[in-house]
């Protein structure tokens, strides 16, 4: 079997709209923050309502523009198909490399008006910690297994990265039999 290595696309546009876009919203929600009676109505009727809406607010704001940063920044983020497994440098989590054997099975999955490659293990672990843990539950809970790839970040079609996956998850079986 021989090595595929898919690098992250390199158009930054939408994460870049969607870093300024939280700046935006950001600075917004700091101006309620400091002048909460201004900003009273209906749906935060008092003042300790848009206290905490704001709180939440710039919490959620500042890891979104986190997460994007990150993303952007990291240089050692690929998908590599070879004889091992697949490693996905994307990954939150800690386990970036999903041996072939370790797979049950492999399903093309659409959730939310979007396709995904899910990686169902044998055992699912949860070993991470923070943030990546809550995702891992999340995604476990919303699409049956935390280990999910989509062609968002990669330079290549979805089509492609399907067929790349299911040729080397079956090249992997008859090397096993």
């Amino acid at each position: 079997m021989k090595t595929i290595i898919i690098e992250k696309n390199k158009n930054y546009f939408k994460r870049i709209a969607i870093m300024l876009l939280m700046i935006f919203v950001l600075c917004g929600l700091v101006n309620f923050l400091c002048y909460p009676s201004e900003h009273t109505y209906f749906l935060l009727p008092t003042k300790n309502t848009v206290i905490i809406f704001s709180i939440v607010g710039i919490i959620t704001c500042a890891l979104v523009i986190f997460l994007l940063l990150k993303s952007i920044f990291r240089k050692d983020v690929f998908l590599r198909i070879d004889e091992q497994g697949i490693f996905n440098g994307f990954f939150l989590y800690t386990k970036k490399l999903i041996k072939w054997e370790e797979i049950s099975k492999i399903e093309t999955i659409k959730y939310n008006y979007n396709n995904y490659i899910a990686i169902f293990l044998k055992e699912t672990p949860n070993n991470e910690k923070g943030i990546s843990s809550l995702f891992f539950k999340m995604n476990e809970k919303s699409m049956g297994t935390p280990y999910i790839i989509t062609s968002g970040d990669l330079d290549c079609s979805f089509d492609e990265l399907e067929r790349l996956i299911l040729e080397g998850y079956n090249q992997s079986k008859q090397i096993k039999n």
